[in-house]
């Protein structure tokens, strides 16, 4: 018993365990991003970029979607469970203590032999200790896959925080997008519905043909046409946008107009900080931390589990002298257990684990490899759009002038009024289309704080948190 004592503590003082320890995989990281702008600031990172905007009901929605918001409330029941998975696997490496109270009436075997048919109350208390001695590492290997575990459900509520502060803000710039969008709608088809009641009042007077009465028609219907789509779309993403705060189906109160937001700084980051900032990066490693802890597990099964046990207590004929004046009984003992044959059962688990483990690594460089593409399509994509949205201004204010001369020479009848319906749609056009150009790039602004990640989410958690229970 003493060799058995002595072996066990040695091997645990040495800290040995079976199974691989953790190495982090080589990653092939770039040395900048191929789309990089040159006036990016990496501070902008460590704050509430969302306030960038200048819209304090754009921040009063953020924060309102992170104390209320349903995915981050179970992301951080999430979390919870996997502390308490984490507190259970450490649990294993300690002693248990337990106890038992019984009590029993009746006739042994002992007293028939002998004649004795009268019966007896026996009562016993006795406290137990039990403690299975990782000799071999796979307790600490279980309660390392814990850990791991928890931390990554850590890195995946963060990862929820990310997409809910993202998806806010990206579909409340894209409401006031189309709000913008009815708003150039609805004018335009007052603007042809007063030509359209010119046009009949000249037309009674002879001023002009009846078919320039129906082109204005035929404009105005088609102007109007185009209002229900949008309005059907502002509802959808007024709905949207309530869900994601936490509230039912309803309207959503502006702020300010598309043209009043300001543009956030461009966030930058090298490469390889990224490994550090983003949720999903630092999840998927967590994982693979805890498939490689895993095999640890899997191997401690080839080895035999060492138990210790003891117990002390009374026992007594009368429950009134059970703690008194009962006998006093004891007993301490130790097991060796293991498995001879399994028919390939932990060779098997060890194999699975194995084989996890790599398929965890997989995803992890996977991971890696996406978010250098993320970074990259965001950085060229607010690049472009920034270039189109310098485009439809410019083909805006061509447009405008373009229809303000077709109406002058229309009106001093130099140009027939085909002249003045196509200068307007094309007015028409490039408004929607300089509406929606702002938009993408106030939205592109918003997805390079996401792609990036940062210590802005660690704030964002902050908010996010609720206030310890009283």
């Amino acid at each position: 018993m003493k060799k058995l004592l002595t072996l066990s503590f040695v091997a645990l003082a040495t800290g040995c365990a079976v199974g691989p320890d953790y190495r982090q995989p080589a990653v092939d990281t770039p040395n900048a991003f191929r789309y990089a702008t040159k006036d990016a600031q990496a501070a902008a990172l460590d704050h509430d970029w969302w306030r960038a905007f200048g819209d304090p009901v754009l921040d009063t929605y953020v924060d309102e979607a992170l104390r209320n918001n349903r995915d981050l409330a179970i992301a951080l029941a999430n979390v919870e469970a996997a502390a308490g998975q984490l507190t259970t696997a450490s649990a294993a490496l300690y002693p248990q203590l337990g106890y038992q109270l019984n009590g029993q009436r009746g006739v042994t075997a002992t007293q028939r032999l002998a004649g004795d048919s009268k019966s007896n109350d026996t009562y016993q208390f006795l406290g137990n200790a039990s403690w299975e001695i990782d000799l071999w590492g796979g307790l600490r290997r279980q309660r390392e896959a814990a850990r791991a575990q928890l931390a990554a459900s850590e890195q995946a509520r963060r990862g929820v925080l990310l997409s809910v502060t993202g998806t806010v803000v990206q579909g409340y710039l894209q409401l006031r997008g189309l709000d913008r969008q009815l708003e150039i709608t609805r004018r335009t088809a007052q603007s042809y519905d007063e030509t359209v009641k010119l046009f009949e009042l000249q037309f009674r007077y002879g001023a002009v043909a009846r078919i320039n009465v129906e082109q204005v028609k035929s404009q105005y219907q088609q102007a109007l046409s185009a209002i229900p789509p949008l309005e059907a779309a502002i509802a959808q993403s007024e709905n949207a946008l309530s869900l994601l705060l936490g509230r039912n189906p309803g309207p959503i109160a502006r702020g300010k107009d598309i043209d009043a937001l300001t543009l956030p700084q461009v966030p930058a980051a090298l490469p390889s900080t990224l490994l550090t900032q983003r949720p999903d990066i630092l999840e998927a490693e967590r994982q693979l931390v805890a498939a490689n802890a895993q095999i640890g597990v899997a191997r401690a099964q080839f080895f035999p589990t060492i138990s210790l046990t003891g117990n002390a207590g009374n026992v007594s004929l009368a429950l009134s002298d059970l703690f008194k004046g009962g006998t006093s009984i004891w007993g301490v003992g130790a097991a060796v257990a293991g498995t001879v044959f399994s028919g390939g059962s932990t060779l098997g688990q060890v194999r699975s684990a194995e084989a996890k483990k790599r398929a965890a690594e997989q995803t992890y460089l996977k991971t890696v490899q996406q978010a250098f593409a993320d970074v990259e399509n965001a950085l060229s994509q607010y690049s472009a759009d920034g270039r189109k949205l310098a485009s439809e201004v410019a083909l805006t204010r061509s447009s405008k002038e373009y229809a303000d001369l077709a109406w002058l020479q229309y009106d001093g009848g130099l140009a027939p009024y085909l002249t003045v319906l196509d200068a307007r749609r094309q007015l028409y056009a490039a408004e929607i289309s300089q509406a929606q150009a702002r938009t993408s790039q106030l939205g592109d602004a918003a997805r390079l704080y996401l792609v990036f990640g940062g210590s802005w989410v660690d704030r964002a958690a902050m908010i996010n948190t609720p206030p310890p229970a009283r």
